[in-house]
């Protein structure tokens, strides 16, 4: 907030009173979104309960996995569930173990 990142872009925090009470001036609150985490290119904001959000946007802005792995990740993570689990390792590529 300080460096202006958060004056006209998309954003979150723990709260947008936090935001204000920072001591320095924070002029964003037209662009504050009461979220657990917020992408908006490569401005990736997250509350403090937000750290499985905040790495799922990561993730889908480095390209790290395809969307349908992406999504098993985040599901497994979220609910615990181990059919998310199952679907995570399906869509993973196959490791080529003959060596041809």
């Amino acid at each position: 907030a300080r460096a202006g990142l958060f004056d006209k872009r998309p954003h979150t925090s723990n709260s947008l009173e936090y935001l204000k009470m920072g001591g320095s001036p924070y002029k964003g609150e037209n662009f504050y979104q009461d979220a657990k985490a917020v992408a908006d290119g490569n401005l990736i904001t997250a509350s403090s309960a937000g750290g499985l959000l905040f790495a799922r946007y990561i993730l889908a802005s480095l390209d790290v996995f395809s969307d349908d792995t992406l999504e098993a990740w985040y599901k497994y993570y979220e609910t615990g569930d181990g059919k998310y689990f199952y679907t995570l390792m399906q869509t993973l590529p196959q490791k080529n173990t003959t060596g041809a």
